[in-house]
């Protein structure tokens, strides 16, 4: 079963109020997300990086180019703001801190940038840390509700995608660089059917990439489109690939566990997949 914090740490309150906020995204209520409420994901995992390299006289560190990820799940639509490392230049003590309000100030122009009907009604931020920077940029916009996640959606992973990585690696600058993340999927199936499959797509990926990569694209005959982010699959193809993502993503949890795969539940294997915290029976 999922487990809850008590309510009163399910809700946020802004700055300067005293208004309870909505509950933060949990499994009993992320499919409220495909109502028709404009919803927005934002994760900054990927804002701010620094890569180490071992010399033979010390560490050497430096950053590294990173991205804002901002979702809109029910569209795919992905808004993919690249920042460039030289934006770290002289901050790289309070980078970590730094990235949070520079997080905040891409979404809060962003939404500025937007026609008032392709505003969103809710911005959920993954990471707890990005509420007070966000609701401070969004003052002048109080119609705009800001949730926290108590699911730990797998969407730093995102530049494991050869495609989305690929970009952030070779920009000169910072850019924002526009995907739909769902191709053409929501020709054939549901939003919340396409979500499912990029988170589980997501969490295979950050549980095993090179397994993923393989599930994904089996031989060259798999082609991927130019103008899309995925192999270009059958609906047979996908429902196969979906149980297969699945498996790689049970077993791994099974053996850091130390609980046999088969003694998951249905609703514990889906909250696996969504990032939430569950007690497994064979635990209790």
């Amino acid at each position: 079963m999922s487990s809850s914090n008590n309510d009163a740490a399910l809700l946020y309150s802004p700055p300067g109020t005293d208004e309870l906020m909505e509950p933060y995204l949990s499994t009993q209520n992320y499919e409220e997300i495909f109502t028709n409420k404009i919803t927005w994901f934002v994760d900054d995992t990927n804002v701010y990086r620094v890569i180490v390299h071992n010399m033979h006289g010390g560490k050497l560190t430096y950053t590294t180019n990173g991205a804002v990820f901002i979702l809109n799940p029910k569209t795919g639509q992905l808004f993919f703001k690249v920042i460039h490392a030289s934006v770290w230049t002289g901050q790289r003590l309070l980078g970590g801190q730094v990235a949070k309000w520079k997080t905040a100030e891409e979404v809060g122009a962003l939404v500025r940038t937007r026609h008032a009907l392709e505003e969103p009604d809710q911005i959920i931020v993954t990471r707890e840390g990005m509420l007070d920077p966000l609701e401070v940029h969004l003052l002048d916009i109080p119609n705009i509700l800001i949730r926290g996640s108590e699911l730990k959606l797998p969407f730093h992973a995102c530049l494991k995608v050869e495609k989305l990585g690929d970009v952030v690696s070779k920009a000169t600058e910072s850019e924002m660089v526009l995907f739909n993340i769902y191709d053409d999927w929501l020709e054939n199936i549901s939003a919340f059917t396409a979500f499912t499959r990029l988170v589980l797509i997501l969490r295979a990926l950050d549980v095993d990439k090179d397994k993923a990569k393989m599930l994904l694209k089996p031989d060259e005959s798999v082609v991927t489109e130019a103008h899309h982010v995925w192999p270009t699959l059958s609906d047979d193809e996908w429902m196969k690939v979906e149980v297969a993502l699945r498996d790689v993503i049970v077993s791994d949890y099974a053996e850091k566990k130390n609980v046999k795969a088969s003694d998951l539940t249905q609703a514990e294997i889906r909250d696996i997949i969504l990032g939430a915290d569950i007690t497994s029976p064979s635990l209790v």
